[in-house]
This record gives structure tokens, C-alpha cells and sequence, in this order.
């Protein structure tokens, strides 16, 4: 049975839904309440590299301010590292509403007063905190990053239903290539964005990419503003040519 349970942050309460199967991810929207249409922004990728920090903190910053002007929802990895506890202060310090969605492991992760146990954890003695910014969390069977990968792009598909999503990477190593890889077999397009270090700088020197993949600096507000809005047009706009 899925359990559903409010998780007590510093400054709010958020709800998370434990789904056990892809089939509970209908009712899991529901009990958090995120029963309308949305473009949707898959924002993936991983630690922020310090020789990058400027560039990819101000792409994050970016795609925030994308998707509070567009109305969008954000679904990201949810945990407190990296462009995933990014992506969650900008949220609060900007004070934007638009949906910011956590989507991680069950067994990797806690909270204040969550699970301890790390007898299925590989890399340490702890889990990883989650970011208390976001507005909604899903929890999903699992014991390794990656494991969560496919209730993402399943979570997309529902909440765009009546609209577009796309693929965002910032960074990132092998488990945003299995994100990219299941966003391309979906059709989705992907946006990489380049001087961030990484998988997203080899997508970006790569001349026989995917075409659904797309290239833009981190530092290009404007470039990454129209391949977003290019992507989640509804008009049957392509997204601009390379």
C-alpha cells in the first residue's frame, strides 16, 4: 500500500508519497495535490565543480526564473548536493511557487527524524539529506542513484500530460546519461548546457549527438531561454537549429 506522510522541514511541512509501483504514481500526484497540466523542466546532473561554479549556478538560476515566468514545474533529484540543493535555495530565496518536485531513492536519502539504517548504502556510513526548499517529494523503490530514473521520466510524462517537458543537464555522470538516454528514447529533447563540466561538456564536443540534444553555454541566458521555450512550445515549434 502506498503510504503518504508530511515531512516537518525548519520553515514548512512538505508532503511526500511513497509509490511502490508505477501504477501508484496516478494516485501519487494526487495525494500531493498536482492533479493539473504543467510544461515541465527535468532539471538533471550532479556536483557543482568549483572551476565552473559561476557558470553553472547562474544556469540554475536561469532555468528558475524560465520556469517561474512560464508557469512550469521543476522536477529534480531532491536531495541536498550539488545542482539538486541548488536548484531548492534559489527557490526560497527568490520566492518563487512554482512546483519544485524531489525524486530520489527511498533507501538512500532521510530527513529530520527519517530513517538511519545505512545497511544498503555502498559509498559511507549515512544518507543523503534531502533539500528542505522543495515543495514535493516522491520517494521511489530503490538502493542506488539511477534507480530513480525511470519514475522520473514516467512522473514527466503524467504531469505534462496537456503539455511539453524537456531535459535540462547541468554537469553530470553516468546516471544523467541513463536519464538522457530514457528522455531520448521518450522523444523528449535534451538540453545540454555546456562550461559546466562533464557529461554535459563531452554531449557538447560531440559532432554525432543525438539531434533531439541541444547546446548552450551556461553563461547564455537568452540561448537557454529559447531552446526551453522552443522545447515546451505546444505550437509544433522545432527546437533552433544548431
Amino acid at each position: 500500500m502506498m503510504r503518504t506522510q508530511k515531512m516537518e522541514f525548519p520553515t514548512r511541512q512538505v508532503f511526500c508519497v511513497f509509490p511502490t509501483q508505477p501504477a501508484d504514481l496516478s494516485q501519487a500526484l494526487s495525494e500531493l495535490h498536482l492533479n493539473e497540466s504543467y510544461p515541465v523542466i527535468v532539471l538533471i546532473g550532479g556536483e557543482i565543480d568549483a572551476p565552473q561554479a559561476d557558470a553553472t549556478r547562474q544556469a540554475v538560476q536561469t532555468i528558475a526564473r524560465i520556469a517561474h515566468d512560464m508557469s512550469a514545474l521543476i522536477i529534480c533529484g531532491g536531495t541536498d548536493m550539488g545542482i539538486m540543493a541548488e536548484i531548492g535555495q534559489i527557490h526560497s530565496k527568490r520566492g518563487y511557487t512554482f512546483p519544485l518536485v524531489g525524486i530520489a531513492p527511498e533507501e538512500l536519502v532521510t530527513w529530520k527524524d527519517g530513517p538511519a539504517s545505512t545497511k544498503k548504502l555502498w559509498w559511507g556510513k549515512q544518507r543523503w539529506q534531502l533539500e528542505p526548499h522543495y515543495t514535493h517529494f516522491i520517494l521511489v523503490p530503490g538502493s542506488k542513484f539511477g534507480d530513480e530514473s525511470p519514475w522520473i521520466l514516467a512522473t514527466a510524462g503524467l504531469l505534462s500530460k496537456d503539455h511539453r517537458a524537456v531535459t535540462v543537464l547541468i554537469n553530470g555522470g553516468e546516471v544523467s546519461r541513463k536519464d538522457i538516454d530514457l528522455s531520448l528514447k521518450d522523444g523528449r529533447p535534451v538540453i545540454a548546457l555546456s562550461r559546466t563540466g562533464r557529461l554535459a561538456d563531452e554531449l557538447s564536443r560531440d559532432p554525432a549527438r543525438n539531434k533531439l540534444i541541444s547546446i548552450a553555454p551556461a553563461n547564455a541566458d537568452q540561448r537557454i531561454l529559447d531552446l526551453i521555450q522552443a522545447a515546451l512550445s505546444t505550437n509544433g515549434t522545432r527546437l533552433p537549429a544548431q
